[in-house]
């Protein structure tokens, strides 16, 4: 068994997105050193791993917009272009026509980031995409920037460039409880041992939250699923992926076949999250109603995995408001891979005591969440 270091100056409580990304942001400010310890015995274990890995920048919430846009061009640097962390495959969001003035409204604001965007109508889409012709829509966000991830490659990424800059990475270790001193956090306690350390960061994922406090932060976690289907009538290749916003389901090429999700929310306590039947039959329902030319398509295989939110739905991204020595990552969502290098910049910046002037702090900061 390894022995843990009995002092170290973070403690990241979480392995996957929340947590390498802080950690990565922390090394590359070369902030280190720290400890990162994840409860299963490998990382990205949870929705981390099991996501639809999308790069989706057309969001109407702005905050998690303007973190996705920070994150995607850290992400196309890293690529360098070459499409194999980044696949540009564009993005379609589709929905009713009375949709058009806000489809208007985001595609200027990404425009205003330098993205390329455009405001489609039904037939415009119909004839440059002809595996949405039967689909039912009035109104198409493109948007070229969008992609898919290769979400192990930037997870390992995020771990290799923290241990790089002085961050270990412990798996199989789970904290037990946080160490406390004259009521400020100083540490973890874990089966392994005691850890002290000037911050620790928590950073769970559907565990978040509950360290330390009396009244664990209102975080919820959310079981949704993803299904992979046969090859359709149409060739995927080359397909963008498509998210239907009205009727609440989206699509992506995945092999020959297509990966898809009915955009299900089933409150759940934080677990692995077992399969329910009625996720496909959801599905399927939502197919023959909005999609007929993909009703009848052949389900492979498919896999739950929890997606954790606050009640606003923006992240909690900040010290915590009555444990000093507490910092808190978390509540990502549905949104953390997209999000993963601003948030980490964001946290670093916070834990470096300085404050951003690209993000309203309000948005995120856990103080909103007290009673």
């Amino acid at each position: 068994m390894d022995v843990l270091p009995s002092a170290t100056r973070w403690v990241v409580v979480g392995a996957g997105f929340a947590g390498a990304s802080t950690a990565w942001a922390l090394a590359r400010a070369g902030l280190g050193p720290g400890l990162i310890l994840e409860r299963e015995p490998t990382f990205g274990a949870h929705a981390s791993g099991r996501n639809a890995a999308l790069a989706k920048v057309t969001e109407s919430d702005r905050v998690v917009r303007t973190l996705a846009v920070r994150s995607l061009r850290y992400l196309k640097r890293l690529d360098g272009g070459t499409g194999e962390l980044l696949r540009p495959t564009g993005g379609l969001t589709l929905a009713s026509g009375a949709t058009y003035h806000e489809f208007e409204r985001i595609r200027g604001a990404l425009a205003a980031e330098g993205l390329d965007a455009a405001v489609l109508t039904a037939g415009a889409a119909r004839r440059r995409h002809p595996l949405v012709a039967g689909l039912d829509f009035g109104a198409a966000l493109w948007c070229a920037d969008e992609g898919v991830v290769d979400i192990h490659a930037l997870l390992t990424h995020y771990l290799q460039e923290a241990r790089a800059g002085g961050f270990r990475v412990q798996t199989d270790c789970e904290v037990q409880e946080l160490r406390v001193e004259g009521g400020r956090v100083t540490g973890v306690t874990t089966a392994r041992g005691d850890v002290r350390a000037d911050v620790v960061i928590d950073a769970a994922g559907a565990w978040a939250g509950r360290l330390g406090r009396a009244r664990p932060l209102p975080l919820q976690p959310f079981r949704r699923h993803l299904f992979v289907s046969a090859p359709p009538a149409h060739a995927v290749a080359g397909l963008p992926f498509t998210w239907m916003e009205d009727a609440g389901f989206y699509f992506r090429p995945e092999g020959d076949g297509l990966l898809l999700s009915p955009c299900d929310e089933t409150a759940s306590r934080p677990c692995a999250p077992s399969t329910d039947p009625a996720a496909a039959e959801l599905l399927a329902e939502k197919l023959a109603a909005h999609a007929p030319a993909l009703a009848d398509l052949a389900i492979r295989r498919g896999w739950a995995c929890l997606r954790t939110f606050t009640p606003d739905r923006h992240p909690v991204i900040g010290p915590d408001s009555e444990r000093p020595g507490l910092f808190h990552v978390s509540g990502l969502g549905g949104f953390g891979m997209m999000t993963s290098a601003a948030v980490g910049e964001l946290a670093a910046t916070r834990l470096a005591g300085r404050t951003p002037d690209w993000m309203d702090l309000g948005k995120v900061d856990p103080v909103r969440l007290a009673p």
